[in-house]
């Protein structure tokens, strides 16, 4: 018997992946369809020259992380894109 007005919420949650297309290794943090951290661990992204990243474990790029708002206004972050490391 299902709960009067129950919605299964489907999740689309997933491990992120390098975003450099040649690598695609796996990175330790969990991230929905567009990119947006599942669990805000931007605090622990490493900064040089005022930019945010995940290093990539794999090929040693960077993942760049950014902050954006929700249409709600609520404040998140989001890894846009992918830097060769120097």
């Amino acid at each position: 018997m299902e709960a009067a007005g129950a919605t299964a919420k489907k999740t689309d949650i997933g491990v992120l992946h390098c975003l450099n297309p040649q690598c695609r290794g796996l990175l330790a943090y969990e991230v929905d369809s567009q990119n947006v951290l599942y669990v805000d661990l931007a605090w622990t992204a490493r900064q040089q020259d005022g930019v945010a990243y995940f290093p990539c474990p794999q090929c040693g790029g960077k993942n760049i992380v950014e902050p954006f708002r929700t249409d709600k206004g609520v404040e998140k972050h989001r890894v846009v894109r992918w830097e060769a490391a120097p």
